[in-house]
């Protein structure tokens, strides 16, 4: 009997527009009378993951930044592992000669070191942030971000908890994380073809899940793990009750979980409830 959902947000439990659909939060409403739990697993901050959940009218956990920070519904940090700053001083070193664009999340929100300029050409050009949808304008993006040096950043006692480094050639991407794999201890995924999120290696979907389930007594044939990128690898190939990939997943997340859904267009995770917990059939199961 699954007891607990873990859903990604981008691609997943959101549709294009960046909203969660009716028919998922009906889906989700749905789950409390069955006592079935949600968290949300995703690679935003606090605050962006928040936002979208506040407005469905959903409180759950949440699994923020790839895993490096947990929150409970109240927001209350229930765990975080920040990079080192020893790796955050190598990531920047590799990536330096490739002119890359950063994303530096933090407690606080993000943060980058790129100029307004730079991150508009990016926005405009359709690099930058994966999860944007058509509704988003330029200026609301920029308010997002803090915008900073690189001397400041590193002067500064701020915990990073993830870096996105984000580039337009997919070929220069392959470098720096062929260069990154050879440094220990960070955990290397990506949600877009234009990007790398990089985390601690203890800070991963995947670990940060079962940790979860843990502290809340759920053992991991109760679990049903949903995503659609590389970064849910690390929890969909974990030995649990289902791992389902979205129909918009990519070939490798599919290859790598037991069923696969509809796309974050058609409600994939409302079905992928509703067929495997809310049904008739699930339920005698």
């Amino acid at each position: 009997m699954i007891r607990l959902i873990a859903s990604d947000m981008d691609g997943t439990l959101l549709n294009p527009l960046g909203e969660i659909s009716p028919k998922n939060i009906a889906a989700i409403k749905a789950l409390e009378q069955k006592q079935v739990g949600i968290v949300v697993c995703t690679g935003r901050n606090y605050p962006d993951a928040y936002e979208p959940l506040e407005k469905a009218g959903i409180s759950c956990d949440i699994i923020c930044m790839n895993g490096a920070a947990v929150f409970d519904r109240n927001g209350e940090k229930l765990r975080n592992q920040p990079l080192l700053k020893s790796q955050v001083h190598a990531i920047l070193n590799i990536c330096r000669p490739y002119s890359v664009i950063y994303d530096f999340m933090t407690e606080e929100g993000s943060t980058t070191t790129a100029s307004r300029e730079e991150l508009k050409r990016s926005f405009e050009n359709h690099i930058f942030l994966s999860m944007l949808s058509e509704e988003h304008t330029f200026e609301t993006i920029e308010s997002r971000f803090a915008f900073t040096t690189e001397s400041s950043l590193l002067s500064s006692d701020t915990d990073i908890y993830k870096m996105s480094v984000v580039h337009e050639n997919q070929k220069f991407l392959q470098e720096i994380r062929l260069l990154l794999e050879k440094e220990e201890g960070i955990s290397i995924a990506s949600s877009a073809p234009n990007n790398l999120e990089l985390t601690h290696a203890k800070a991963q979907k995947g670990s940060a899940l079962m940790e979860y389930a843990v502290r809340n007594k759920i053992r991991p044939n109760e679990i049903l793990a949903i995503g659609d990128s590389e970064n849910d690898l690390s929890m969909l190939r974990l030995p649990i009750g289902y791992t389902v990939a979205m129909g918009n997943a990519s070939e490798l997340v599919k290859k790598h979980t037991r069923l696969i859904t509809r796309s974050n267009e058609k409600d994939g995770v409302a079905y992928a409830i509703e067929a495997l917990i809310l049904s008739e059939a699930a339920a005698s199961s």
